[in-house]
């Protein structure tokens, strides 16, 4: 703005006591030597380095690397590891296939030390920035670990643990640990006794606290290094049990023995709040030197200079990594801020990373000197700061940071490395030609003959991988074919695997010789054709007469001529896929391909003697039962078509090929008429179950069309049988007091099929519940999809040893396990009935997208073996009652029964007849229903047992009823009363596990409520630091502070609820959140 000349006066504050003009200015840096780079900017040419490609949210993995890029000894080591090639990573350069990488060249995962290696050796040597797609494919990382933001010292630490594995026993053994590790002590010396407890630890980084345990901020690292080797005093009601000295006094800490050549510092921005509850990240000014000296807290220590500033910028939610690295002592400092490498000042890359905060602009001319002598200045935070600090020691710095030549170190690897680069380019320019060129397949008749069972486009073997180009002739593709197998192109014809619309099947057509390649190239959307990776699966049909497996001339019959398929004719040829049924053996064999006029009928070429032909070697390998000898030539054929795989319609053999409808492509099955199938007479078994209907029927398999129904309805079924005692299970959560996250007893629970399988959170939290009950056994059943439910139940029973049929008569079927799910029984819903088949009950499955193509799960509970004479005879209702003691942990359950139109006091006579010592539940009883992890209703004894929500659920071991003691309740003093606290997730703010009932007074404070809710669960201190107490109302949620009383506003809809995280939710989406997925390397 101007200002006026009138307006230049000692009381304005432009002009000074001798008439000077006084200018008044305001300015500084918000972030040093940011610097915005155009897109011709060349990192090599300017900087002489390269930076890492960001592949989603990987910026802490870039930071991390270049910071370890750049300790040339470390770089050295790397190097150094032989590591095995990888198949795909061998000497012969082979045809790439596009589809397994991008652009850059990224394969399928090599090993960890060989991806580190490349990604190493292209920061050396590359041009441009450097891919880390392959090295993330050997973490074992998918795409949502690609944008998923972690810790980078936490990424450190894991890095190293698996480099190291992977060295033992190598010459390279212990490098690391000698770059990286440095050695502690942890001590406890009493004061008035000679007792001393040492303990020595190595660390490969050292974690500084920003702010101590008594809420001071540290100013600078030295600050935060005599806090951590600070002695504590245990004396009062802390001290130190001595062996063989009872409780002394002591001082307890930590001293440092050795420091590494190149030690890593993290600094604790990321702090838990307790005022908030949350975690929080402080960005206060910490200070750290170019030099630090270390000699004060470790003997000989000397002198260790600044080498890497990991920054972080943002906040604990989001946020951005990047490093400022000196690569040698007398070099400048460089920013590495993922593809981009520039140069900048020292301040930039030190004092910059403080944090603390900047000063505001202020619009110095809209306000009057006093306005200005009196306005505190305006400041915001910096947000950029220090997060890993990285110093060398100085005596050892030059060597250490001496870029290795990696052909002195690894000569193999640079070969390696090489051919990749190589082998990457290839694929870059494969790319960059796919649109104009297209992948065949090429297959011959004898690679049909491999294939078995039912017709599988995706099955199609083929034996010659050709590259082309699209607008290519089909006659050169002959061309290609005649020089590999030496047959003339007149001899053979080309057939390619197409889509039909109607009906829709994918079958083989004719290519005529003059059109190209590119009129065969399906629609992006037809079944057989993946857009990523396009190709063309064609089969070269030659003539009869050449030999099937050599392709060389061998007619059987004299004075036969090789026949010119190359002037094919669809309109009157027609080329079948044949095939053979055995009926014996259950097994379909392909013969091969048959080509006749189609006026020609269908049994010809059975009269000609082809199919015996074919057939032969099939039945020496002993693949077919023999044909009966006796009938000789005169055997009765039947004819089928696999129209598609659930639809096999029968032709007539003595009918032509155009009248069946039957074109080129088209796959026909031959089988020998009237044979039965022996597996039925064997069994002795008829489609009914014959007498014993608990036994399962055999279906018999007499022809093609019954041995699709057969497969159709197979279903492999795994099985589970629960104990009625198990314990509620709801959302992962099962009341067993344990509130941390459950952890599996051992990495697999059992192995099937030679792999291990992983055992569930929820099974372990089963593990740890004070309830007597068997633990689930599983079995893997074949069963068939006609069965009926008594089948099934007998197929279940027999499976588990009970053979007795009083059994199979109260065993109930679900879906999922009986507590963890508020289905109803399958076999007690009232639209089903003992007919009823199991391919219902698999429609009624919710839990599977597409039930055909994966195992159909059963979970089975058996009722106790009175269950049928209470509930038939009697007429009595069954109900589950479940015992929770003092601190709200399931011991045990019962089934008991009362009468329809009972009483709540019948309940309780029930459950007090089952009540044992060993639950600890003593005193008077009382019952409530929970809903949704809410209390429902607590039960007067007087109120009818119809009112109960259970009443009408057949599923009683998932809607059942609570019952604990009522001590608390008797004696409850006037005013109190008794309230219901729920426990709610943090996250998704629903309702988990069983809620508490616990006597409240009129005006009690927050703090007492939670320390009594704490005692009453038994919550550790260290998973209770993070719950809160909170008011759940109509119009929100209030946390409640200690010194507040719970009912300061009372309202007719006010509940509580104990606020923190669920220790274990099914949810597999809350399981693999981006949030909660931990950072792990699976190499």
């Amino acid at each position: 703005d101007m200002v006026k000349t009138m307006e230049l006066s000692p009381d304005t504050g432009w002009l000074g006591p001798d008439s000077s003009l006084c200018l008044r200015a305001s300015c500084y840096v918000r972030q040093a030597d940011s610097i915005n780079v155009s897109a011709d900017y060349n990192t090599k040419k300017e900087t002489g380095y390269v930076g890492l490609k960001n592949h989603g949210a990987t910026c802490y993995m870039n930071g991390l690397l270049q910071s370890l890029f750049h300790v040339g000894e470390f770089r050295r080591i790397v190097y150094a590891i032989e590591s095995e090639e990888a198949p795909e990573c061998g000497k012969k350069e082979d045809p790439v296939d596009v589809s397994k990488g991008d652009i850059d060249g990224d394969g399928s995962a090599p090993p960890l030390i060989q991806a580190l290696q490349n990604v190493f050796y292209k920061l050396q040597t590359s041009d441009q920035a450097v891919n880390c797609r392959e090295l993330m494919k050997s973490f074992g990382w998918d795409t949502m670990d690609a944008f998923t933001q972690h810790d980078a010292q936490e990424l450190n630490r894991i890095l190293c643990d698996r480099l190291e594995e992977q060295m033992k026993g190598t010459p390279m053994d212990g490098s690391i640990k000698r770059l990286f590790c440095g050695e502690m002590e942890n001590y406890i010396e009493c004061i008035d006794v000679d007792y001393k407890s040492r303990r020595n630890e190595t660390f490969y980084d050292i974690q500084l606290n920003i702010k101590g345990e008594r809420g001071q901020y540290h100013a600078n690292i030295e600050e935060s290094l005599r806090d951590f080797t600070s002695e504590e005093t245990l004396e009062g009601d802390n001290l130190y049990e001595a062996e063989g000295h009872g409780k002394q006094r002591a001082k307890k800490g930590i001293r440092f023995l050795s420091f590494p050549p190149v030690l890593n510092l993290q600094l604790k921005r990321f702090h838990f709040d307790l005022e908030k509850m949350d975690m929080v990240k402080l960005n206060n000014r910490f200070e750290f030197y170019r030099e630090l000296n270390l000699s004060p807290f470790a003997p000989n220590a000397g002198s260790y200079v600044l080498y890497a500033v990991v920054v972080h910028s943002g906040d604990v939610n989001s946020g951005h990594y990047y490093a400022h690295i000196k690569p040698h002592l007398n070099s400048g400092w460089f920013k590495f801020d993922d593809d981009s490498v520039t140069p900048c000042s020292e301040y930039a890359a030190v004092e910059d990373n403080y944090g603390g905060s900047d000063l505001q602009v202020v619009e110095y001319f809209a306000r009057s000197p006093w306005e200005l002598r009196q306005q505190t200045p305006q400041v915001r935070q910096r947000i950029h700061n220090a997060y890993m600090l990285v110093y060398i020691r100085q005596d050892v710095a030059a060597q250490v940071l001496a870029p290795p030549d990696p052909r002195v170190t690894n000569l193999r690897m640079v070969e390696r490395c090489d051919r990749e680069v190589r082998l990457a380019e290839q694929r870059r320019r494969e790319k960059m030609e796919q649109p104009l060129r297209i992948k065949v397949k090429l297959l011959f008749e004898r690679s049909l003959c491999k294939m078995t069972g039912f017709w599988d486009h995706t099955e199609v073997p083929h034996e010659q991988y050709l590259k082309m180009n699209r607008d290519q002739p089909v006659h050169e593709l002959a061309s290609e074919a005649e020089a590999f197998i030496k047959v003339s192109a007149t001899n053979m014809a080309l057939f390619v695997l197409s889509y039909r619309n109607n009906p829709r099947q994918v079958r083989f057509a004719f290519m005529n010789s003059t059109t190209t390649l590119r009129n065969h190239i399906p629609q992006f959307n037809q079944p057989h054709f993946d857009t990523s990776d396009p190709y063309l699966v064609v089969l070269c049909m030659v003539s009869r007469g050449y030999d099937l497996h050599a392709l060389k001339w061998r007619p059987t019959k004299e004075n036969h001529t090789a026949d010119e398929l190359g002037r094919w004719d669809d309109a009157h040829v027609t080329l079948l896929v044949v095939k053979y049924f055995c009926v014996r053996t259950r097994k379909i064999v392909t013969l091969g391909c048959y080509y006749a006029p189609n006026t020609e009928k269908l049994i010809s070429m059975i009269n000609d003697g082809w199919v015996m032909e074919r057939l032969r070697g099939y039945v020496q390998k002993g693949e077919v039962a023999p044909l009966p000898a006796e009938e000789g030539d005169g055997h009765a054929w039947e004819c089928w078509e696999e129209f598609s795989e659930h639809d096999i319609q029968q032709r007539n053999t003595k009918t032509a090929v155009n009248n069946e409808q039957l074109w080129s492509g088209d796959v026909v099955i031959w089988q020998l008429a009237g044979q039965a199938d022996a597996r039925e007479t064997r069994e002795g078994l008829s489609p009914n179950g014959g007498d014993n209907s608990e036994v399962p029927p055999t279906f018999a398999v007499n022809n093609v069309q019954d041995l699709a129904a057969y497969i159709l309805n197979s279903i492999d079924v795994v099985a589970t049988l629960h104990d009625a005692r198990q314990p509620l299970c709801i959302d992962g959560m099962v009341s067993n007091g344990v509130w941390a996250p459950p952890r599996p007893t051992s990495a697999t629970k059992d192995k099937k099929d030679g792999q291990a399988v992983e055992e569930r959170p929820e099974d372990a939290a089963l593990s740890l519940c004070r309830t007597n009950h068997r633990p689930p056994q599983v079995r893997e059943l074949k069963m068939d999809l006609r069965w009926n439910l008594s089948h099934v139940k007998g197929a279940v029973c027999r499976a588990f040893g009970h053979k007795r049929a009083d059994v199979q008569e109260n065993l109930w079927l679900f879906h999922a396990a009986p507590s963890s799910t508020y289905e109803e029984p399958l076999n007690m819903h009232p639209a089903r009935n003992e007919s009823t088949t199991l391919k219902e009950l698999q429609r009624s499955t919710t839990f599977l997208s597409n039930p055909a193509k994966q195992p159909m799960t059963l979970h089975a509970l058996e009722l106790p073996s009175d269950s049928a004479q209470e509930v038939g005879d009697r007429g009595l209702l069954p109900l589950c009652v479940r015992y929770y003691d003092d601190a709200v942990r399931e011991v045990g359950s019962q089934v008991i029964y009362v009468p329809h139109s009972g009483l709540v006091s019948d309940v309780l006579a029930g459950a007090r007849k089952y009540n044992r010592p060993e639950y600890g539940i003593t005193g008077p009883l009382r019952v409530l229903e929970v809903v949704e992890s809410r209390l429902h209703k607590l039960f007067a004894p007087d109120a009818m047992v119809r009112s109960m929500v259970c009443f009408s659920k057949s599923n009683i071991f998932y809607h059942c009823l609570r019952v604990e003691s009522d001590a608390d309740a008797e004696s409850m003093p006037d005013g109190h009363k008794l309230i219901e606290i729920f426990h709610c997730d943090r996250q998704s703010q629903q309702a988990f596990a069983q809620p508490l009932l616990l006597t409240a007074g009129p005006g009690e404070k927050s703090g007492s409520i939670k320390a009594r809710c704490k005692a009453k669960l038994q919550v550790p201190d260290a998973e209770f630091k993070s719950w809160r107490l909170v008011r759940c109302t109509r119009l929100g949620k209030t946390h409640l502070k200690d010194d507040e009383a719970w009912d300061a506003e009372v309202t007719v809809d006010a509940r509580l609820c104990l606020e923190h995280v669920h220790p274990n939710p099914t949810n597999n989406l809350a399981r693999q959140s981006r949030y909660n997925k931990p950072l792990t390397i699976k190499a």
